[in-house]
């Protein structure tokens, strides 16, 4: 595995929230950001809990490799911390890149079967698909694999902390869409304890 380009990766993503020392301790503080650290699905499903966040549907990464094969995708390292919308034949929809990451309530409030969405390159669901499983109390894929119009998929992490009530808060736009089935995916980014990563690959961001 290419730990030095995962932690890169990984270091790239924390610095699209804090970019100065100042910042990082105001962020700490208001929102409980922290140095990402290896999780339990235990600890992560306490995490959502404590914060009432969602605790069904939630996917995480099946071992270090698809964790590490993902993220060295262009496409998805783009999207993380954010949402991705698949369609029907798995395509991915082409994001607003003028919004922040933050971005996308409106229009996954809206989406409709009947219309007509820029397709974006490089990545496919079940591209995606293939380097996930299920964790958490419930572990039944029920609801999650039905056959939907479009598949929302939202990365979302412990050590952003409250941060992450800006990601969770899309659930509201899946439930108001009255025009589209629209399943969601919650999937961690968290790297695992039980992936035995040796020190040296393990992320460390000062």
């Amino acid at each position: 595995m290419k730990s030095a380009s995962c932690s890169l990766i990984l270091a790239a993503m924390v610095l699209l929230l804090t970019t100065s020392n100042g910042c990082k301790t105001y962020m700490h503080f208001k929102y409980g950001l922290t140095q990402p650290r290896e999780e339990t699905p235990a600890k992560l499903v306490s995490f959502l809990e404590k914060h009432h966040f969602p605790t069904e549907n939630l996917y995480m990464f099946s071992d270090s490799l698809s964790y590490c094969q993902a993220i060295r995708n262009p496409v998805f390292i783009k999207n993380m911390l954010g949402h991705m919308i698949f369609d029907r034949e798995g395509n991915l929809l082409q994001r607003d890149t003028t919004q922040c990451q933050w971005s996308g309530y409106d229009k996954i409030k809206s989406l409709s079967s009947d219309s007509t969405y820029e397709k974006c390159n490089g990545l496919r669901l079940d591209q995606v698909l293939a380097y996930i499983q299920p964790f958490g109390k419930n572990t039944t894929p029920g609801k999650v694999l039905t056959n939907s119009d479009f598949t929302v998929i939202v990365t979302w992490a412990k050590f952003i902390g409250s941060y992450n009530s800006r990601l969770f808060v899309l659930s509201d736009a899946v439930e108001l869409n009255t025009t589209a089935q629209i399943r969601l995916i919650w999937l961690n980014v968290d790297m695992q304890e039980s992936w035995k990563l040796k020190s040296e690959q393990k992320v460390a961001i000062k």
